[in-house]
């Protein structure tokens, strides 16, 4: 049951691509993030609250640590992530973003002088292959010429915010449960999202029900329940485990997005596709 739910948590994670996207067809974009990550709060308060009958309070050196990481990992890197999907197709994206883990090891490896070894170096200069090939489509010989679209710069602005989001959490470890932890990073997120969401709020008046069920979607299963069985595999598997099933979440989301919002497949995804996910294997490899 354990495995099935990993390999649902990928596939729920890879319909965030064409889920955001059909989100926005009608919804503002500051709104959709908060609304999604305020929802998504409430509901994981809410099962802290009966697993653990009460709310842990965070020390002042915690709530400080909470503030940033909400800043980083939901305001500006959610705010990042949801402007460049409304600019790059889905499929492409789901090739950009995902290389997170692969960029993070080498930050980690750069600035904490983690030991990065052979495997994963080579992993992560494949994940970064397989985005220059994406990013490229294909024509990696002109990338001394290439321009930049915004959507592409939002997107590797994500995988620097990722990147950061996740070294900070490295260097102050909290003492607060995951499932704590996540819950209030994700409430100091949405709460700076309130004011730009309001001032957008009249584009509720002219959300389409697709776009609502979207939303609900990212809610519950973009959010919420990927996040419960990843800490369900990480406590059971350890990280290293669970965190291979992460490499399924490119190869789905490119298919969703074909099957859902039918973007073409090109030969260029399908080669970045490979490099990422063998990029991904090896960055995530246990030791």
């Amino acid at each position: 049951m354990l495995y099935t739910k990993l390999v649902l948590m990928a596939l729920f994670w890879s319909g965030v691509f064409p889920a955001v996207n059909i989100v926005l067809s009608s919804m503002g974009l500051f709104t959709s993030v908060f609304l999604r990550f305020w929802c998504a709060a409430v509901i994981l308060l809410v099962l802290l609250r009966l697993r653990e009958h009460r709310l842990p309070r965070p020390s002042p050196r915690e709530t400080v640590l909470v503030i940033g990481l909400g800043m980083l990992g939901i305001s500006v890197y959610n705010t990042l992530f949801t402007a460049g999907l409304a600019l790059v197709e889905a499929s492409r994206a789901a090739l950009i973003v995902p290389t997170n883990p692969a960029f993070t090891a080498l930050f980690a490896a750069l600035f904490l002088k983690e030991r990065l070894g052979a495997v994963r170096a080579a992993g992560t200069a494949l994940c970064v292959l397989g985005a220059l090939w994406v990013l490229t489509k294909g024509n990696i010989l002109v990338l001394g010429q290439l321009e930049l679209g915004l959507g592409e710069v939002l997107l590797i602005l994500c995988i620097f915010m990722w990147s950061a989001y996740t070294l900070l959490g490295r260097v102050a470890l909290s003492g607060l449960p995951a499932l704590a932890l996540t819950a209030y990073v994700m409430t100091a997120g949405s709460v700076m999202l309130a004011v730009p969401a309001w001032l957008e709020q009249d584009s509720l008046v002219r959300t389409t029900w697709q776009s609502w069920a979207a939303l609900g979607y990212l809610v519950v299963f973009g959010t919420v329940l990927p996040f419960l069985w990843f800490y369900e595999g990480v406590k059971a598997l350890g990280a290293a485990r669970a965190a291979q099933f992460i490499n399924l979440v490119p190869p789905l989301a490119v298919a969703e997005a074909v099957l859902i919002l039918g973007e073409p497949m090109t030969p260029a995804l399908y080669v970045g596709t490979a490099l990422v996910v063998a990029g991904l294997y090896l960055t995530n490899k246990p030791r």
